[in-house]
């Protein structure tokens, strides 16, 4: 295993969790500002794991858990 494999991995974990969490509070309707938290909390651990800064924010997004998601894809390597 490489010291890039660990990384990739951890990197998938946060985005399968987020991925997750977007689900569930759609189904229970959770508060926007719960969900706005919980974006800035995961998204400012995600990145301290990779040791990058945030990504410029785009007015297009649907939801902050999104904007995540889509960070990650983004840093994955992933077409959107």
């Amino acid at each position: 295993m490489t010291n890039k494999e660990p990384r990739a991995v951890m990197a998938r974990a946060f985005r399968e969790t987020t991925l997750s969490l977007i689900g569930l509070y759609q189904i229970y309707e959770v508060d926007a500002e719960l969900a706005d938290a919980t974006a800035d909390a995961l998204g400012r651990l995600f990145r301290r794991h990779l040791c990058e800064t945030a990504a410029a924010a785009d007015g297009d997004r649907r939801s902050p858990l999104h904007a995540l998601v889509d960070e990650m894809d983004r840093v994955l390597g992933r077409t959107m």
